[in-house]
């Protein structure tokens, strides 16, 4: 019988032997036995319950309540102007969070240790998890940070990048925070990547938050000997933001360097004892036109598009609060990206030529 659209299938390609050799409670490493009294049959219906049906029903039962058609949205968040204070502040929208997981039972997690087990199996690898919105990505840490030996199960993690933060390069090397930089990072060279060959130039250089690099490493930390699932980390980056290149020439912008995609490679190198077991896919979104002008730059600079999808968004010269009749359709285009392998060392980006500022904002 044919799925339905929106229906949640029932698992592909699993194994059911592996699948029940593989549930290991996230409590009791060893193989747990129900003992005979554990039932009190006296109290209960004498028909059969979710332990006492055979593990295929179970599977079936697990995948129909616990795998949703969209991706499970962990965290969301938008900015909130404070204006006493210049800094932004984040707020949760916690609506959609609710919504992503609203039609999924998401009770057997809690309960007794052999179905929260079995459930948390179906739940982590065959759902997609998704941090949305202004961030920070400690939420991200903390959420990986528990989920303990069910982070061996995950398969595709979705996260919105922002741009880094921006120091200020001086000739000499050194490099100052701007006064509009938010990040936890220090403002200094990353130690794996390669300094110029010649003298410093002096503009805009990115700040990569060090938090990513704690991201990568909890997703390569595992309980079993070794990772039986390859995953899939999606890193979004918005509307026209490119990495290694700018769309729009303007001294309003700030480069999005390649440091940052750069760095997540040599991670992912560093911190999986199999780097493949890891692909991480860059995403971005803009107008149709744009990109096609622009496609020879996009892959000029080390990226392989290896998927793009058209679609239309509607803009409003007048902003969000404009007047309909304003309105205009605008063609769209999805882009998937992956980096080209880099050979030899890594070059540490040099500052942005789209800067606002043209001499160091330092100097008296």
């Amino acid at each position: 019988m044919a799925e339905t659209e929106g229906t949640a299938s029932l698992p592909r390609e699993i194994d059911l032997d592996a699948w029940k050799r593989n549930v290991a409670s996230p409590f009791k490493p060893h193989k747990i036995q129900i003992p005979p009294n554990a039932i009190d049959r006296s109290s209960r219906p004498s028909g059969p319950n979710l332990l006492t049906i055979p593990a295929e029903i179970r599977l079936r039962i697990y995948s129909f309540s616990l795998i949703s058609a969209s991706p499970v949205i962990v965290w969301s968040a938008k900015c909130r102007q404070n204006h006493c204070r210049p800094r932004k502040r984040l707020q949760s929208t916690r609506e959609k969070m609710v919504a992503s997981r609203e039609n999924l039972a998401l009770g057997l997690l809690r309960c007794c240790t052999i179905v929260a087990a079995e459930s948390a199996q179906i739940f982590y690898s065959r759902n997609t998890f998704r941090f949305e919105g202004e961030h920070e990505y400690y939420p991200v840490i903390t959420w990986l940070d528990k989920l303990d030996r069910n982070r061996d199960y995950l398969v595709k993690l979705e996260i919105t990048v922002r741009r880094p933060s921006i120091a200020w390069q001086s000739p000499d090397g050194s490099r100052h925070k701007m006064s509009y930089s938010e990040t936890r990072g220090l403002a200094s060279h990353h130690p794996y990547l390669a300094p110029p060959l010649g003298p410093y130039e002096e503009g805009e250089v990115d700040i990569v938050d060090p938090a990513i690099e704690t991201i990568i490493s909890l997703l390569a930390k595992h309980g079993h000997s070794d990772r039986q699932r390859k995953m899939t980390l999606c890193l979004d980056t918005g509307y026209y933001n490119i990495p290694g290149i700018e769309l729009f020439e303007s001294e309003d912008m700030s480069l999005f360097s390649l440091d940052l995609p750069n760095l997540v490679d040599i991670w992912r190198r560093q911190y999986f004892w199999d780097p493949e077991a890891l692909k991480v896919i860059w995403k971005t979104e803009g107008e149709l036109d744009v990109f096609n002008e622009k496609r020879h730059l996009i892959e000029g600079v080390g990226w392989n598009i290896v998927h793009a999808q058209e679609g239309e968004f509607i803009y409003n010269p007048y902003g969000a609060f404009g007047p309909p009749h304003k309105e205009q359709v605008i063609p769209s285009m999805q882009l998937s990206m992956i980096r080209d392998e880099i050979v030899g060392p890594i070059m540490a980006a040099g500052p942005s030529p789209y800067t606002r500022w043209h001499h160091s904002p330092f100097e008296d």
